[in-house]
């Protein structure tokens, strides 16, 4: 069914038309011969047809009919509107103002639009740029400053409708000014035809005396007031708010002609409605809070041939932490919030040339693909082990991650008068590398210390021949004065202020070490409890104020830290990281808990040792068979032992190597029990010390049923698990994160 629209015309009634027509419902004098009628008997209401002329001229035979009521004056039909000039001189349109237009990017092949702040700050500047455009009569290109968007890390060229990241490179998008849109959605019109489709626009309705629509027909294709004709579609005008686009295409015309003839319009078949300007206006009051937590995100292996890896990775760690903001911090966002956290990623990986190639040179090309794997990723940790290549990777990371900082510093003025605070994210060897410039730890300064204090010959000097000795004797007096005179130096503090100092140009506040080997490496340096149950002999407090240390359980490259500040922690239970949709409370008010009670007692042990030796008697008589079964390994073992006996056991009743397998089994169990035993001393000694602040912190396992498989992907899985990012903004924000 065809509506009518506001353009459609009805009959012009004037009003000599209406005149003599009584105001009385009952004085039916000037109706007409026809007219209409309510029939009484009828409950309906239905038309008749009735006569004004006298009742006497009706024919006799026929029966009287009962009287009607009079019908009641038929009301003036509607009058077309009237434009008034006064009206049409409102109606005039003009410029869309800043807060109509909105800028977006390119994402994910869909264009995201700018917060309101943004977009408004682009469209000033886009506008002071095409005046200064206009102003330039040489036509030569005008330098216009970039403007800062998404919360700091990108910045815009306007001109060159470019998007790129200020603090990281290889990543740029494409930006549009954003002024027609679908009215459908939030979708935009391609930037150059929405530049002459808002041409037309004005040219038609800016005017003093705009055009009025049409006349419409009641049946019919309904008529544009004017249309706009593009290579693949056309847009039609039929008043300034009803603007339609059309594609060109065939499936498009035979779905119109088809509709044309089923009676719908053109616009309800295959048009678009479009709308002048972004649907929520832009308000500078839609502006995130200045950042006063920075994060800085180091990677470990595995970058050497995707430096944009990190970025990702940071972006993914990002998105999670924005999510638990959303749901278990909603104050920081809120508009009175003035904290905000950020997080930059720093590539370190890929600037460095390391061995000029010739670890690819010497790689045989036999299974390639998986020693090119080996190559960008166990490599590493040899290239970090290496001396010659050590600090050339700790001034790269060190460098990049000083860059940064001063290049946000000189970004945003006013974080450090404000208190702002910087913490470290680390993956895997990253710990290890930002551990040692955090601490300024150096092997060679280890060495020279432990000779220092030792005052020992040096160990390959111990091998001279006698015609040296002389010499050996006279280093070892002079080592002896130098480690005198820096005593005398460090008494002064002048060693102590070059060698102790931060490495970064910033005090760390958070270090967040994730998936790390930290706790292998500071084993094997000669690191060990100390029993006061702080942090400071494993890293200074003047330097960083806490230490987190978070791993899945069946990651094959994380380690625990909390042994190396307390050995009886290592019966204790890591803390459980709260999940995500989980109930959330402070993590120092969790009670420690003990591992599970695996260890054999002192009876059974004993009990252990006297099977031992029954068994050492019955392998002298053939054909015994009671040591063939293990029943005291520790569980998960005893599988393994057995169908290795059973498979020995095939060849012969009782083969050497059955025996050597026995012995195996024996010394096994004597070492473990001797181990628990010195554990067990160690506890008893430091059970009744606590840890200042835990460090342990354990995330859920995956819901892959076997652990090995858990292993294989459980390493690189803290980047999107949003249980790290909640746990990482509830110790940024502990404030917020608990407030009641």
């Amino acid at each position: 069914m065809q509506y009518p629209t506001p353009g459609d015309n009805f009959p012009d009634y004037t009003s000599s038309d209406w005149e003599g027509r009584s105001s009385d419902a009952a004085d039916t004098s000037n109706d007409s011969n026809l007219g209409f009628g309510i029939d009484l008997d009828n409950s309906g209401v239905t038309f008749k047809i009735t006569s004004d002329g006298p009742t006497d001229n009706r024919d006799e035979d026929m029966p009287a009919k009962p009287l009607q009521r009079p019908k009641p004056p038929r009301p003036p039909p509607p009058r077309k509107p009237r434009l008034d000039p006064s009206s049409s001189k409102m109606e005039k349109v003009s410029d869309l103002v800043v807060q109509k237009v909105r800028w977006l990017y390119r994402e994910e092949k869909k264009w995201v639009p700018f917060i309101g702040y943004d977009s408004c700050q682009m469209e000033w500047k886009y506008r002071q740029a095409k005046q200064q455009l206009k102003q330039n009569e040489e036509g030569m290109d005008v330098d216009i400053e970039t403007v800062a968007v998404r919360g700091g890390l990108y910045e815009v060229d306007v001109v060159r409708r470019k998007c790129h990241a200020i603090y990281w490179s290889d990543d740029t998008v494409d930006v549009m000014r954003g002024t027609w849109f679908y009215s459908s959605g939030t979708e935009p019109i391609e930037e150059g035809m929405a530049n002459d489709i808002e041409k037309e626009h004005l040219d038609l309705f800016s005017r003093d005396d705009p055009p009025e629509p049409p006349p419409q027909p009641t049946k019919g294709t309904q008529k544009a007031m004017h249309e706009l004709c593009f290579k693949d579609c056309h847009v039609d005008w039929y008043s300034k708010d009803a603007v339609y686009f059309y594609s060109n295409s065939t499936s498009s015309r035979i779905a119109r002609s088809i509709g044309n003839t089923l009676g719908f319009s053109k616009a309800s078949t295959s048009g678009y409605k479009l709308m002048r300007g972004y649907p929520s206006p832009a308000s500078l009051d839609d502006k995130p809070p200045p950042i006063s937590h920075l994060v800085f995100v180091v990677h470990g292996v595995g970058y050497v041939t995707d430096k944009k890896a990190i970025i990702k990775n940071c972006s993914d760690l990002r998105k999670s932490a924005t999510k638990a903001i959303g749901k278990h911090l909603p104050d920081l966002i809120s508009p009175a919030s003035t904290h905000r956290v950020e997080f930059l990623p720093v590539e370190w990986r890929s600037s460095l040339r390391l061995d000029n190639g010739m670890v690819s040179a010497i790689t045989p090309h036999k299974v390639k693909g998986l020693r090119i794997v080996l190559n960008s990723t166990g490599m590493d940790v040899l290239y970090y082990s290496s001396p010659l290549y050590r600090s050339e990777i700790i001034q790269c990371v060190q460098a990049e991650v000083n860059n940064l900082y001063e290049r946000f510093r000189q970004r945003n003025e006013g974080f450090e008068p404000n208190g702002g605070k910087v913490s470290i994210f680390s993956h895997s060897l990253g710990s290890v590398i930002m551990y040692d410039i955090i601490t300024g730890w150096n092997p060679i300064h280890l060495y020279d210390q432990y000779l220092s204090h030792e005052q020992s010959p040096h160990p390959d000097l111990s091998a001279m021949s006698p015609d040296h000795h002389d010499l050996v004797e006279e280093l070892h007096q002079a080592r002896i004065r130098v480690s005198s005179l820096e005593k005398q130096l460090l008494a002064t503090n002048q060693i102590a202020a070059a060698i102790n100092r931060p490495k970064l140009n910033f005090k760390v506040e958070n270090y967040f070490c994730v998936g790390s080997p930290l706790a292998v490496f500071l084993a094997l340096r000669g690191v060990r409890p100390q029993g006061n149950g702080s942090i400071s002999h494993i890293i200074p407090k003047a330097v960083c104020s806490r230490l987190f240390n978070l791993y899945y359980p069946s990651d094959p490259v994380a380690y625990r830290l909390e042994p190396l500040i307390l050995r009886h922690y290592s019966t204790i239970c890591p803390l459980q990281i709260h999940r995500f949709e989980g109930k959330q409370v402070p993590y120092h008010t969790l009670k420690t808990t003990a591992l599970p009670v695996a260890l054999k007692t002192s009876e059974e042990m004993k009990g252990i040792q006297e099977s031992d030796a029954e068994t050492s008697e019955e392998r002298t008589s053939p054909g015994s068979s009671t040591s063939s079964s293990p029943q005291h390994l520790p569980k998960g073992q005893t599988g393994a032992f057995t169908g290795m006996k059973a498979w020995f056991s095939k060849t012969s009743e009782k083969s050497p190597e059955l025996e050597a397998l026995e012995d195996m089994e024996r010394a096994i169990l004597r070492i473990e029990n001797m181990a628990d035993t010195n554990e067990k001393v160690e506890e008893d000694e430091m059970e009744s010390v606590e840890l200042e602040h835990r460090v342990d912190f354990e995330l859920k396992e995956s819901n892959l049923g076997s652990s090995y498989l858990s292993a294989l992907t459980s390493h690189t899985s803290y980047w999107t698990a949003t249980d790290v990012g909640l746990f990482v903004v509830s110790q940024l924000f502990p404030d917020y994160a608990y407030s009641e």
